[in-house]
């Protein structure tokens, strides 16, 4: 005689189906948010090894979950010094994932921020290159600055 390990089917073979996908798929907010810390850093040293994966260490990042209401994935950030965040998600379209980072950029006047998809190390070369500057900062274009910052608002 072989002990069952499984409870009993009851109901349908569909609604044991979806009972033992919705147990399956349950993750804990701290397992998605060290699921997106683990991600993020996977990305920046796999992606960029020779710039953010030099500077932003594995416990830098601080996980997010997923919003399930408003359909926003998990997520993670690690702060770069002098206001500048790196922020990491993964997305999904037509099935298939993707990263996506994005570089957080105080703005000049200090009351917002302007976000700098990177695609790739170029993308990041590039926006640095133009951010030496001016320490770190966006500048405005076509903006008075000021209370009428064209960024996202600091929080």
């Amino acid at each position: 005689m072989t002990e069952t390990l499984t409870p009993p089917v009851t109901g349908s073979p569909l609604a044991v189906l979806f009972e033992i996908v919705a147990a399956s798929a349950r993750l804990t907010l701290e397992e998605e948010r060290d699921g997106a810390e683990t991600a993020a850093a996977d990305h920046v040293y796999a992606a960029y090894p020779d710039t953010l994966g030099r500077v932003v260490e594995h416990d830098a990042w601080t996980g997010y979950p997923a919003l399930r209401d408003n359909s926003v994935q998990s997520s993670a950030v690690a702060h770069l010094g002098d206001g500048l965040w790196v922020h990491h998600t993964i997305t999904a379209a037509d099935a298939d994932h993707h990263d996506a980072l994005t570089l957080l950029v105080p703005c000049t006047c200090r009351y917002g921020y302007v976000p700098s998809l990177l695609l790739d190390v170029t993308d990041l070369l590039e926006l640095l290159q133009e951010l030496r500057p001016t320490g770190g900062r966006a500048v405005h274009r076509g903006d008075t600055g000021g209370p009428y910052c064209a960024g996202i608002p600091a929080a």
